[in-house]
């Protein structure tokens, strides 16, 4: 059967819409704050207090009215406040502190902390302030509501919950968390020539490592697989495995056999299987083969080529951006950098060109010999998006390897 694509490759940005435009947005699910880490958020998350929700000492040493430092330099020790303490209350006289320790709620009355290593201490009740010392305004003093107020917006939906995100929920009390669901997604490689990694190769085999790579920047990117397999270039196996397969998975990342020589059996299967072509063939380099389909039930099909570089490349310019959007995930603009050599555009092609960065952010080139030169992309930190001749701009996109 003749698979129904489209007659001409388009550009990487028409492929990149298309494809955006087309992504189901994941459902919620209510998690747990401990298990919420790398998930997409999906609800506010509001200061439930104040924060700090009292004035709070930020050093170690004495409480005590500033104004007493303009009578004298001696004061008597009238108590002592560690963190975890209740608020305590400074006498009225203006010669007398309390001592005071890091994260303490600062005493009622006291309006200056003289560090200890400013004071020397005379007895086990008095100390003296060291003469030349000078109190700044509002020193060493975390004021009551400075870093957010009651009821303040704190985290948004659509961020990315990382170590900073964790703790701020933690501290408003956000023990559940409604997050987007993690996609389930399958990772298949195919290729008669591929044995497994455990497996010592005929000369003429090669080890699988596609969906290995593929899944582990999954992980790393925060979708994790629930499936990661080989299949052969048979196409009536293959059709019972990638039926099952999309019975059970709402995402299919494919690497292998969708370009159009005569063992590139994956465009007509997935028509055969009720996919529908959104596009096949992309003005890009590398990966012009590459394409995309719905499955019958909104499942996101993405075929990749099979030459590792193209692989990775295409999940990194084409999968995670999908994902985040189906995902919920606020997007960001992506860095750009400037490169230290001169970069090559191509003619009616974008091209992604692997880089390195230096210590000032600048990017060097860094080409692997051929799309099968995985060893080669060792020496890259990501790669840069660069537009076909023509339209290139001094500073460019650059997407980092997961």
């Amino acid at each position: 059967m003749k698979p129904e694509t489209p007659a001409m490759a388009i550009s990487f940005r028409d492929a990149l819409d298309l494809l955006l435009g087309q992504v189901p947005m994941a459902p919620l699910e209510r998690v747990r704050l401990d298990e919420a880490a790398g998930r997409v958020l999906r609800q506010e998350v509001r200061a439930d207090r104040d924060f700090p929700p009292f004035h709070r000492v930020m050093m170690d040493g004495f409480a005590l009215k500033a104004s007493g430092l303009a009578v004298g330099r001696r004061f008597r020790v009238g108590g002592s406040a560690a963190a975890g303490m209740a608020v305590l209350s400074l006498p009225g006289e203006v010669d007398v502190c309390i001592e005071v320790m890091t994260g303490a709620p600062l005493p009622e009355g006291a309006d200056c902390i003289v560090p200890v290593e400013e004071v020397r201490r005379v007895d086990p009740d008095h100390i003296v302030v060291d003469p030349a010392w000078v109190s700044p305004p509002g020193g060493f003093i975390h004021r009551m509501g400075s870093d957010a107020a009651c009821g303040s917006l704190l985290l948004r939906p659509g961020m990315r919950m990382g170590s900073r995100e964790i703790g701020v929920a933690a501290s408003c009390g956000a023990a559940w968390l409604e997050v987007s669901a993690r996609p389930g997604i399958a990772v298949v490689a195919t290729g008669d020539e591929l044995v497994e990694v455990g497996q010592i190769p005929e000369p003429w085999q090669i080890r699988q490592s596609n969906a290995h790579a593929l899944r582990g920047a999954l992980e790393r990117a925060g979708y994790p697989p629930a499936t990661a397999c080989r299949m052969g270039d048979d196409a009536g196996p293959a059709r019972d495995l990638l039926a099952g397969i999309l019975e059970g998975h709402e995402w299919l990342v494919l690497t292998g056999a969708v370009s159009k020589g005569a063992r590139d059996f994956i465009p007509a299967l997935l028509d055969l299987l009720g996919c529908k072509c959104v596009f096949h063939g992309v003005l890009q380099r590398p990966g012009k083969p590459a394409g995309c389909w719905m499955g019958p039930r909104g499942q996101v099909i993405l075929a990749l080529p099979g030459n590792p570089v193209s692989a990775i490349t295409g999940l990194h310019a084409f999968v995670l951006p999908a994902l985040d959007r189906a995902s919920g995930l606020s997007p960001e603009g992506r860095r750009r950098v400037v490169p230290e050599d001169r970069w090559q555009a191509l003619d009616g092609m974008t091209r992604h060109l692997p880089v390195s960065l230096a210590a000032d952010g600048r990017a060097r080139s860094a080409p692997v010999g051929n799309s099968g030169d995985f060893i080669g992309l060792l020496a890259s930190d990501g790669f840069v998006t660069i537009p076909p001749r023509g339209e290139a701009a001094a500073a460019l996109p650059f997407t980092p390897w997961f």
